[in-house]
């Protein structure tokens, strides 16, 4: 048993917030942290990889990182990571990969804080070796864990109404080993499309667990990415996906990068209200 001021005395890592990938996630609480576990969501092609790729860029090399890519081989993620860190584009870096280039060797150093497993169906055991392995070579579990995608893990009795048992395997993972684990996973393809699909979309029961979820929609000829916080245990939230922050993204080079205030509809701060809310930037919808 324990005491509460004894364990802040020793330091706590579970809870703690991750880097904010960019200022607009950490101004909407859009923390991912460690001990618990977060998803990222949407219908097919909406960038979900993408949006995890950048999130380990952005996050910086002060986040050991473990990347169980299960839909991707090593050949397609070192070519997407290459275009995301130069601006070129895929077939330029699907060349450079290919040729062994060293200007490609040295511009992937700087992802040489996160560790890449790429078994198509991984188990839980599995899983949890390759994060003892980590801890083996760095000495400490990894602060993030990103599992693409979650309906390849292998698990018994799974399937895509029901992830109940998966998930509560995974919550008992991040929690003893302290890591932030960011689920990639589907959502229904019936949900309306042109906007982030709601909470009720995710498929498989797989939404009680995450303390916060993102649903994805993409817009690759606008340029847009919109992501709704959905779920959120330490900030607002909107199960329904009606309000969300638009990022930029060039899917050329797998990059996105934060928009301008008011260079897409929607803005950048998608709250106006609520105790997440600066006094001074609350809006009066009453006002004339």
């Amino acid at each position: 048993m324990r005491t509460l001021h004894r364990d802040m005395k020793r330091g706590v890592s579970s809870g703690e917030p991750l880097p904010d990938p960019w200022p607009v996630f950490g101004k909407n609480r859009m923390a991912f942290r460690r001990g618990s576990l977060s998803m990222i969501a949407g219908p097919p092609g909406s960038m979900k990889t993408i949006m995890a790729l950048n999130l380990v860029r952005q996050m910086g090399s002060t986040v050991p990182t473990l990347y169980h890519s299960s839909d991707s081989d090593n050949f397609t993620m070192a070519s997407r990571s290459l275009s995301m860190l130069t601006g070129q584009n895929s077939d330029e870096s699907e060349f450079a990969v290919m040729a062994q280039q060293q200007a490609a060797y040295e511009s992937l150093r700087e992802m040489e804080h996160v560790r890449w497993s790429f078994k198509a169906s991984p188990s839980i055991e599995f899983l949890k070796q390759e994060a003892e392995a980590f801890r083996e070579i760095k000495g400490e579990y990894p602060h993030h864990t990103i599992i693409d995608i979650l309906m390849n893990v292998d698990y018994e009795g799974i399937s895509e109404y029901n992830y109940q048992n998966l998930m509560l395997e995974l919550n008992t993972m991040a929690r003893e080993q302290e890591t932030a684990i960011t689920l990639i996973h589907h959502t229904s393809e019936s949900a309306k499309s042109g906007t982030p699909p709601p909470r009720s979309a995710v498929m498989g029961k797989a939404n009680q667990l995450p303390t916060l979820i993102l649903t994805l929609w993409g817009d690759a000829v606008a340029g847009k990415l919109m992501v709704a916080t959905v779920k959120n245990r330490f900030g607002p939230q909107d199960a329904m996906a009606k309000k969300f922050i638009t990022m930029k993204v060039d899917p050329s080079i797998c990059l996105i990068e934060e928009a301008a205030p008011g260079e897409f509809d929607g803005g950048d701060a998608i709250f106006r209200d609520g105790p997440w809310v600066d006094d001074e930037d609350k809006v009066n919808d009453s006002e004339e």
